[in-house]
């Protein structure tokens, strides 16, 4: 495969890990009573882990080993390395401003939600570090224990989190794509 084809494969990698819901969700939570509350809205907290990345698109399938450094939504690391093309793709946040560089290009350069969106990114580093560390954002509402919903601009994104396993899949049904994320605390 193409190095840029690669490239082009980690960032969309990058953008499933973080792509389905920008700042504010149409959705309102639907009301539960506080037992399902307290059951339905509990992923981790996982504020650093080791794991993997499989991403399911229409035309194409692929992984890569995931670090991902999280103490807080606010701020946090990951990096993606991606074994058969010898690729490291590293990413960092603080609040809104993110940062790309990879083994090819060792300078940090800076990444805008909107270059994230074209990517097809739907959850923003901030909303997926939120989710990883237990507190489900306003927006995502539960349809039944550990299965979340949520809706933009006629994008329906579901979450569904696999406590056996600690696996958190996320599914663009509109784009036809699926990531799971299999955590490895």
């Amino acid at each position: 495969m193409p190095v840029t084809h690669i490239k082009q494969h980690l960032l969309a990698m990058l953008i499933a890990c973080h792509a389905v819901l920008f700042a504010g969700c149409a959705t309102t939570p639907s009301p539960q009573s506080p037992e399902q509350a307290k059951q339905a809205d509990n992923i981790g907290p996982y504020p650093a882990f080791s794991g993997r990345l499989i991403v399911i698109e229409p035309n194409r399938r692929w992984q890569t080993l995931i670090d991902w450094q999280a103490p807080d939504k606010n701020h946090g690391s990951l990096r993606l390395t991606h074994a058969a093309s010898n690729t490291v793709v590293e990413f960092t946040w603080q609040g809104n401003n993110m940062q790309l560089r990879d083994n090819r290009h060792h300078e940090w350069r800076p990444l805008t939600l909107q270059q994230l969106a074209e990517h097809g990114i739907v959850i923003p580093p901030a909303r997926l570090a939120s989710i990883l560390l237990g507190n489900m954002p306003p927006g995502f509402r539960s349809k039944s224990p550990n299965h979340w919903e949520s809706s933009v601009a006629g994008t329906r994104i579901q979450l569904q989190w696999q406590p056996e396993t600690n696996r958190l899949t996320m599914i663009d049904s509109k784009h036809g794509r699926q990531a799971t994320l299999v955590i490895q605390p």
